[in-house]
């Protein structure tokens, strides 16, 4: 009986510590339309480079990664069909980010479309990602 109780709380201990293995990003994608396309969204630590992706249905705004490891991060989401058309006629997908110009406000005035770095903790929630900046988010981050 004595072996048993010391199982179950040495299962206790391990469960507890899988649920705190790494934090939780919470967020939204916008999109400059009446309808948000589907897009993979993507998370990118900054000192590892290693890239976290999730895919997102066309008019799902919420989004959700859990068990992330504990760094600095950047988001960013490209849309999955080639929506974007440019001067000569060709279409692409379309990319976005949080970057610095969301939490300005997205005006004329917001010059800044570097991707914004966040950080993750171990057993918390980072929350109120908001991938939104689809006019100018500088996607070249190393």
């Amino acid at each position: 009986m004595k072996n048993l109780y010391i199982l179950l709380f040495l299962l206790v201990i391990l469960l507890a510590s899988c649920s705190s293995a790494g934090g939780t990003v919470k967020g939204t994608v916008c999109y400059p339309s009446d309808y948000i396309p589907a897009m993979n969204v993507y998370l990118k630590n900054k000192e590892t480079s290693k890239i976290y992706s999730l895919d997102v249905k066309e008019n799902q705004r919420p989004f959700m990664f859990k068990k992330v490891p504990e760094g600095n991060y950047i988001a960013f989401a490209y849309t999955v069909q080639e929506i974007s058309t440019d001067l000569n006629n060709k279409t692409s997908i379309a990319n976005g980010g949080y970057t610095h110009a969301v939490p300005c406000g997205l005006t004329v005035d917001c010059k800044d479309h570097s991707l914004l770095i966040f950080k993750v903790e171990k057993g918390k929630t980072t929350k109120n990602i908001q991938i939104c900046d689809w006019f100018g988010a500088i996607m070249a981050e190393d």
